[in-house]
Parts: C-alpha cells; sequence; structure tokens
C-alpha cells in the first residue's frame, strides 16, 4: 500500500468548519464568522516545489501537487476550508481560466515559473465566426487534455491516499473532477478577439460582438453539459462561473450587449448559482441581484463600496470578499486585521458573510498577514 498522506486536522474539526460554512451560507448564525482565504494554485504550488511548467505537463505530478500543496495550506494557513476537492482545492484538471481559449484556436502559453497565460486572439472577420463555430470545443486542446488527464488521474488515484488526522482514508484522485467553472461569454469572448480589440468592437461593430458571444455561449454550454455527464452528477446541478473583463462596461451596455449570454449561461442550471468579478463592481451589483439572481457573489473586489454591496445584496445573496489582497501581500497583520473588522463590522449583522480577500492573494503574502483575517473573525465575529 502506498504511503498515506497524513495531513494534520483533525477529522473533528473539519467537521465543524463544514457545518460554519453551511450554516454561513444558509444565512444562520454560526459561532462566528466563517473565513475561507482565497489562496490559488499560483501561491501554492511553489511551497511544495513543484516547477509550474512540470505542473501542467504530467496529470500525475497534477495530483501529486495538488494533494501535497493542500497539506500545506491546512497545516499553516487559518481557514475553514473542510475539503480537499472540488475547485482550487484537490484533483481536478486545472488549467486555470485558460482553457476555453486554449480549445478555441488560441495558443496558450506555459511559462517556468508561473500560470499559463493566453496568446493572441484571432477572431476577427465573419469567416473566422463560422471557423469558430465549426469547432469541436470539447474534444480539442485543453478540453481534449482535460478529459485524458482527468482519466489519468482516477487509474493511479490508489498511489496517492490521503486522511486527516483520526479520519479514514480516502483517495482524491478517484474523484477528479473537470473544470466544471466557466469564464463568462465576455471574457472568453475577450481572448478570442484580444482585450483592446473586443472593446473597440463593442463601440463600432456591437452585432459582431452579440454574434460572437452566442457562439461562445452555446460552447460554454456544451462543453458543461459534457462535464455532468462524463462525472455523472446528480440533480440539481450548480454552477460558479466568472466574467472578469465585463467589470469595464457600463451599465446600460452590459444589460444590453453581455446580459442575455449570462443569463442563457446562469439558467441553464437549476442548482446554486455562484458568481465571481474581480474589480469595482458597484455599478452593476443590481444586476447580478435582480437579473442573474445570483445565490453567492465569491471573492467580491477591495474596489466595491461596502456600503453599498451591504445594501443591495446583504441578507440576500452570500458575500465573500473585501479584504484587500495587496494590503494582505504588503501591509502588516495589524492593518489586515483592522480591515477585517471593518468588513465584519458592516456585513455579518446581515448574514451570509464568510471572509474572504478580494480577491486572490498574491505570491509571497506573509502567512501572518493570511492569518491575521482569521484573527479579526475571532476577536468581532462571533454570533454567539
Amino acid at each position: 500500500m502506498a504511503d498515506i498522506i497524513e495531513i494534520g486536522v483533525a477529522v473533528e474539526e473539519i467537521e465543524v468548519r463544514r457545518e460554519r460554512i453551511e450554516a454561513a451560507r444558509r444565512f444562520e448564525e454560526p459561532d462566528r464568522v466563517p473565513v475561507l482565504p482565497a489562496i490559488a494554485h499560483r501561491f501554492l504550488i511553489p511551497q511544495v516545489g513543484t516547477k509550474f511548467r512540470d505542473y501542467y505537463a504530467d496529470p500525475e505530478t497534477m495530483l501529486r501537487t495538488q494533494i501535497l500543496a493542500q497539506k500545506w495550506l491546512f497545516e499553516n494557513v487559518r481557514t475553514d476550508a473542510f475539503s480537499t476537492t472540488g475547485p482550487w482545492v484537490g484533483a481536478w484538471t486545472d488549467f486555470q481560466n485558460n482553457f476555453e481559449a486554449g480549445s478555441l484556436g488560441c495558443e496558450i502559453v506555459f511559462p517556468e515559473d508561473d500560470i499559463p497565460w493566453v496568446g493572441p486572439g484571432w477572431v476577427r472577420t465573419e469567416a473566422d465566426l463560422r471557423r469558430l463555430e465549426a469547432m469541436d470545443f470539447i474534444h480539442s486542446g485543453l478540453n481534449a487534455k482535460q478529459i485524458a488527464y482527468r482519466k489519468s488521474m482516477i487509474e493511479i488515484a490508489e498511489k496517492y491516499p490521503v486522511r486527516f488526522k483520526g479520519g479514514p482514508v480516502f483517495y482524491p484522485g478517484a474523484r477528479a473532477s473537470l473544470t466544471r467553472t466557466a469564464d463568462g461569454p465576455f471574457g472568453v469572448a475577450g481572448d478570442l478577439m484580444g482585450k483592446t480589440e473586443i472593446f473597440l468592437a463593442v463601440a463600432e461593430r456591437p452585432d459582431f460582438v452579440r454574434e460572437l458571444l452566442r457562439i461562445v455561449t452555446a460552447k460554454l454550454i456544451a462543453y458543461l453539459d459534457f462535464c455532468w455527464k462524463e462525472e455523472n452528477l446528480p440533480p440539481p446541478r450548480d454552477f460558479a462561473w466568472t466574467d472578469d473583463l465585463a467589470v469595464s462596461l457600463s451599465a446600460p451596455t452590459y444589460r444590453d450587449l453581455v446580459l442575455p449570454f449570462e443569463k442563457e449561461l446562469r439558467f441553464h442550471f437549476d442548482g446554486r448559482a455562484s458568481f465571481h468579478m474581480c474589480g469595482r463592481t458597484d455599478h452593476l451589483l443590481d444586476i447580478f441581484v435582480d437579473d442573474l439572481r445570483i445565490d453567492e457573489y465569491q471573492g467580491f473586489g477591495y474596489e466595491v463600496d461596502l456600503e453599498r454591496i451591504a445594501g443591495i445584496m446583504g441578507g440576500k445573496v452570500v458575500l465573500l470578499g473585501n479584504v484587500n489582497p495587496m494590503l494582505i501581500r504588503s501591509g502588516t497583520a495589524a492593518e489586515v486585521r483592522e480591515a477585517t473588522r471593518r468588513v465584519i463590522e458592516t456585513l455579518a449583522p446581515l448574514k451570509g458573510f464568510i471572509v474572504q480577500d478580494g480577491n486572490n492573494i498574491p505570491p509571497g503574502s506573509p502567512l501572518a498577514n493570511i492569518n491575521a483575517m482569521m484573527e479579526a473573525a475571532e476577536l468581532y465575529g462571533r454570533y454567539r
């Protein structure tokens, strides 16, 4: 039998964390406000000594690194994270926010010492739209690699048994998932055209952008349907997605051009809807609540006005976010505690609040600063 990877957190504590998070998501009062720092693989991979290029090049390296990175996180970061499966934690086909563009004709660059990024866009003409529409999004590019990586992770799962302290052995690789989240239609369209090009097209060729968004949305839905079928997942179908690029659109432009396709994507699923958009989204918050009817706003930006989001979303939408990640990177633990206190005092009384950075803690951030969010939750976030 393979050596068991022991995670030094008691299984009883894992259950306490689960109950705390789930109570917050039901708008109940747990013992205190939960804390879920958004620590992604850009931060975690170096902690276990793996090169980024090696991580993305081999499914076993990806699986092993994910497990060891989560062991590091659970044992070093003060968090209410309770699971080692699912996006950002555990076994999944991790190609960051590149798999859509990387399956639709864009070059993806894999640096030795950083996460991958998307090369130049290529969609310019009506002929390009037709070429795009004819592409097999599911079985080409990075999506084909995701399917193959998942199969490999499942096949080698028994090589990597995991156990929380006092708990049963489990195999994260046996439950490896495909990437079942999505960049939103506008973000993917921006990769396909190029960021500057799509904003020019919004102003000069809006009908071209609409047709591009229609094609992209259909591709995203087809792939997500494939994921659910491939993994044999039961209903209801929860869904999480992001559309960061659209933050730069005005509310009228977003409503006219992008919202119809966001709604098509969002309402294709009948479960819980979790949405993320970086940056200052004050002008779009009403749309997220009234039109997209999101259940959760994950990692909302530090630029968002707390009083405004409290008035629009408080008590209606589960909120995670707002602590400035650059303050966590470059400030002091005392400053992070104070910033977290302000967020807690504004949002915790409305229920449904989980402390998180807004959004994505930068590599090199001191552990003392990350853990200061939990210290603030313990000091100022007690419900009882």
